[in-house]
């Protein structure tokens, strides 16, 4: 499904591309409903910001009205940051004096992130901005909910088909609300970002981690018995409440409740039951405390690792009602 998506918006946007040979372009990549036309830089001045006559106007309370500056300089842009509330960064710097873009370069404005684009290889550059737009979570980098699914589709299928174990956790941070309302959305983004970074760095190779939607993330695991997705959830878990997340004058703690699923082979089930069952678990863990990981046993994890036995996705469902996240 992704490669049809990315062909067929490929294609119905080879006329900009075409008209827009040796220009450089922005392509928002964050948020993104939808994949919208790049805007095309040519040698006009670009004002961004909150106000209708900008133009590059940015529709977002995280933006200034008159927020940064592009102008042509050369084969590349300069942008200036015009004294905003929340600044412009460049590859997450904060911009103190203008910085002249390169290709690749992420640009944000407020929470509004952009991919630059040089006018060398602009056809190439594009496809490759279009088909992570796809698969990627443009804040966090790390995979969107659309490509975790379908890869869960054809793992899931791969794994009944040979007998081999297949897990599934579900996290969620801890009172995310809270901390987007005492310190802003700006600093409930850089926790998104931060904890993505963390969850990656003890993750092992081919664990799929993706950003499920909001404060909640996915992680699939191929080839594992539920002693080691246990693992895997728990050194996530530890990772994240390791030491508090800086943003600005801030220190903020961030801890994360984790539910997981195993493929129980040979028994009926659908990748939906595994994500129900994680999900399920995800909720106890919240019931139960937070902080800490639930897994389909019903079983809260100890310290130590203790071999469980998958309840499957089967199990009949526990009594749990959503609480305050």
């Amino acid at each position: 499904m992704t490669d049809i998506l990315t062909t067929r918006f490929s294609n119905s946007i080879g006329a900009v591309l075409a008209q827009s040979a040796a220009r450089c372009m922005l392509v928002r990549i964050y948020p993104v409903k939808e994949i919208e036309p790049p805007l095309v830089l040519g040698s006009e001045q670009v004002l961004v910001g909150r106000d209708s006559s900008c133009s590059l106007p940015l529709y977002d309370d995280s933006v200034s009205r008159r927020h940064a500056m592009i102008e042509s300089v050369g084969q590349s842009h300069l942008v200036t940051d015009l004294g905003s509330t929340n600044g412009t960064f460049v590859n997450e710097q904060c911009l103190h004096e203008p910085r002249l873009l390169r290709a690749g370069d992420r640009v944000r404005f407020g929470n509004q992130i952009f991919k630059y684009l040089s006018a060398d290889r602009i056809e190439a550059q594009y496809h490759e901005v279009v088909f992570h737009l796809m698969t990627t979570d443009g804040l966090t980098t790390v995979h969107n909910k659309r490509y975790f699914l379908e890869t869960l589709e054809r793992e899931f299928e791969q794994s009944t088909r040979a007998g081999s174990p297949l897990c599934v956790v579900m996290m969620d941070l801890d009172k995310f609300k809270f901390i987007n309302d005492t310190h802003g959305h700006l600093a409930g983004d850089a926790v998104l970002v931060e904890f993505a970074q963390r969850a990656k760095s003890v993750l092992r190779s081919g664990d799929l981690l993706a950003r499920y939607g909001g404060e909640e993330f996915a992680l699939l695991m191929t080839r594992t018995s539920l002693a080691d997705a246990i693992q895997v959830a728990e050194r996530i878990r530890q990772v994240a409440a390791a030491t508090p997340i800086d943003f600005e004058e801030h220190a903020i703690s961030v801890t994360v409740s984790l539910g997981l699923s195993c493929l129980t082979p040979h028994r009926a089930c659908k990748p939906a039951d595994m994500l129900a069952r994680a999900d399920e678990q995800l909720y106890l863990a919240k019931r139960s405390g937070r902080n800490q990981v639930c897994h389909s046993s019903g079983t809260n994890q100890p310290s130590e690792p203790v071999v469980g036995s998958a309840a499957g996705c089967e199990s009949p469902r526990d009594d749990i009602q959503s609480t305050t996240k």
